[in-house]
């Protein structure tokens, strides 16, 4: 299976429509996305209708908890009703951390502690706006390796444990001004990290 995998999309309504006309010529099987919807963009609702007309599973991200766009109360009831986390097998998704503290996993050390608290393979979040991959393998006790990535394919290994971010949709953080998703394809054990041109939102929360 071919997962594609969105987040932080921040209101910005034709950078979610640039990834999705994208995804049509990536043969994807479904998609999930990891939360923020709004905030930040002015078209939090028509993003909010999009990925529901989608069904696309959605995790809830801090900005669809607490924010200040003034929502009509179902689509804000919507987003509370959003699941934290979504759990297949050896795979977990999330918007900021799978550990209690929810600390975001912004360095070699946090994402140790991810793989030290957590036993899932595979770990997709979020919140961070930027692409990394960090691996549980790593010469260094109490750290993770931090791998160089940028756009592209990346194998797995069978035996490694890993913390993926693809980046954001709706404005970037680090990484270079591009909107950001990825790919997990299950049957060649790959990351594929993409960035696209397109509009983007001014640099912000």
């Amino acid at each position: 299976m071919r997962t594609a995998i969105l987040s932080d999309i921040h209101g910005n309504l034709e950078a979610l429509k640039s990834v999705l006309e994208d995804l049509h010529t990536r043969n994807c099987d479904r998609i999930i996305c990891l939360g923020d919807l709004v905030d930040g963009g002015f078209f939090n609702i028509e993003v909010i209708k999009l990925v529901q007309a989608l069904k696309i599973p959605t995790i809830q991200g801090n900005h669809d908890a607490f924010n200040d766009c003034n929502l009509p109360a179902h689509y804000q009831n919507w987003l509370n009703d959003l699941p934290q986390e979504i759990t297949e097998k050896d795979i977990f998704f999330t918007h900021i951390s799978p550990r209690h503290s929810r600390n975001k996993i912004s360095d070699q050390v946090e994402a140790w502690n991810v793989f030290s608290e957590t036993t899932q393979r595979l770990c997709f979040i979020g919140h961070l706006h930027y692409p990394v991959l960090y691996g549980l393998r790593c010469e260094f006790f109490g750290e993770s390796h931090c791998y160089d990535i940028d756009g592209g394919v990346y194998p797995l290994e069978p035996d490694d444990r890993y913390v993926i971010c693809f980046g954001a949709i709706g404005y970037p953080r680090g990484g270079g001004a591009f909107i950001r998703y990825g790919i997990y394809d299950d049957r060649t054990h790959s990351l594929e990290f993409i960035k696209l041109e397109g509009y983007l939102l001014p640099y912000g929360r």
